[in-house]
């Protein structure tokens, strides 16, 4: 009898502790670890696989320290302490909210593993994916399949990301997209940094960017550049840095450089470290070249050191390119097309005479300035000022010699790189 009333008494006490809302059974008590059930409609004691468990069922309300969660229906592990979460999940962690429908709580990591429809918010930054963990001590999460992440100005999508809510940073990798409304761009790779609080982007893997506008006849355009590493810059000063192995493509504007800066306001692109700019039949080379346009129409592109313009002259006549060469060259275009051609300091020009179709030799000549002026695509005027020196070539002189006229420093060059070149190797999403 008394064995009787002792286990009673004991199965009471057991109930008793188990189905008071407060710290969970057999937790640690150090602080910041306690986690309290503050409240649910239902509690229940289970033994599931040899673990007891509280089930809580209706508006359930759970948190430790400064983290809130909310469910409709939680399974609490009362030995290792850990939460099954079901319902209208909600996990808060002062200003970074998460929601999803189903989620485990890890008490010792102070850890949400989240599954199915999840949902970050920041107040800055939102995330969504079909998985996500989010770690409290560093407000760090990170998430997986399908993952898109919206700011105030992009639009981000990605396989996997890790985003730390403080610094507003990210690293994004797999099938990368950044939109950017406002520049009118897209930007692909592999693996991107961002950095929100900075206004910062990196693609460090397989970058692409796509620029895209209507031109004034409506006709859509699209810059398209790769390269091995890209940034861009959201400040005062909106640009977009490529390095290494640049190429881009624009309409009939085609580039290759070591370096070059897009300015997204200043409707600009500079180009360095041994640059070629092909634009039509032109080809030009130089130590740097900056191109200006206005709305998104080509009007300049400035050549600085060892300047060098070639074409060629007759497309049936593959070895005969007309030439130029100086320290400065300007070129003019209007309504896109090529008007004007001014060099400047040892100008030199070599162009080829033609008398009605038929070649008629070459003529070289050099000053201090060389000014060129254009008619539908063809040569109208060749002015020279300033220590004019000028030289003819016969015909017969120049016939299948035409290599040995050609302007020191000439090279024509065959890696112009295509829009199919550059598309050909875009990751993923069109």
């Amino acid at each position: 009898m008394r064995r009787a009333t002792a286990l009673r008494r004991a199965l009471l006490a057991a109930l008793i502790l188990l189905c008071t809302p407060g710290p969970l059974f057999g937790q640690e008590s150090r602080e910041g670890k306690v986690v309290v059930i503050e409240h649910a409609d239902s509690l229940v004691g289970l033994v599931v696989e040899g673990q007891r468990v509280r089930q809580l069922m209706g508006n359930v309300r759970i948190s430790q320290g400064r983290v809130r969660l909310s469910c409709q229906r939680a399974l609490q592990f009362l030995d290792r302490g850990d939460v099954e979460l079901t319902g209208d999940v909600l996990v808060v962690d002062s200003n970074v909210t998460m929601r999803t429908s189903r989620a485990m709580f890890y008490r010792e990591a102070r850890r949400a593993e989240a599954f199915g429809d999840v949902r970050l918010d920041d107040g800055k930054v939102r995330v969504a994916s079909r998985y996500g963990e989010y770690f409290i001590g560093p407000r760090r999460a990170f998430f997986r399949d399908r993952v898109e992440v919206q700011d105030a100005e992009s639009f981000l999508e990605s396989d996997s990301l890790m985003y730390e809510s403080d610094a507003r940073s990210s690293i994004a990798t797999g099938d990368v997209r950044i939109t950017l409304p406002a520049e009118r761009t897209v930007i692909r790779g592999r693996r991107v940094e961002h950095f929100g609080a900075r206004g910062y982007t990196r693609v460090t893997v397989d970058p692409l960017l796509l620029q895209t506008d209507r031109s004034p006849s409506g006709v859509a355009e699209t810059l398209v550049v790769r390269s091995v590493v890209m940034e861009a810059f959201r400040d005062t000063a909106r640009r977009f840095v490529a390095t290494d192995s640049v190429r881009l493509v624009r309409s009939d504007l085609a580039a290759r450089a070591g370096w070059a800066v897009f300015h997204a306001v200043g409707d600009s692109i500079v180009l360095r470290r041994s640059p070629v700019v092909w634009y039509g039949s032109t080809q030009i080379t130089g130590d740097s070249i900056d191109v200006t346009m206005q709305e998104r129409i080509l009007r300049r592109a400035v050549v600085t050191g060892s300047a060098f313009a070639a074409s060629q002259s007759d497309s049936l006549r593959k070895d005969r390119f007309d030439q130029l060469s100086g320290e400065v060259m300007t070129l003019g275009f209007e309504e896109g097309k090529l008007a004007g051609i001014v060099v400047e300091r040892r100008s030199t020009s070599l162009y080829h005479l033609y008398e009605e179709s038929r070649p008629n030799g070459a003529n070289r000549a050099s000053g201090d300035r060389i000014d060129i002026r254009f008619f539908a695509g063809d040569i109208a005027s060749i002015s020279v000022q300033g220590g004019v020196q000028g030289e003819y070539f016969p015909e017969p002189m120049v016939r299948d010699r035409e290599g040995e006229y050609a302007l020191p420093g000439f090279r024509w060059r065959g890696d112009r790189p295509s829009l199919a070149d550059l598309t050909g190797h875009a990751t993923g999403r069109p």
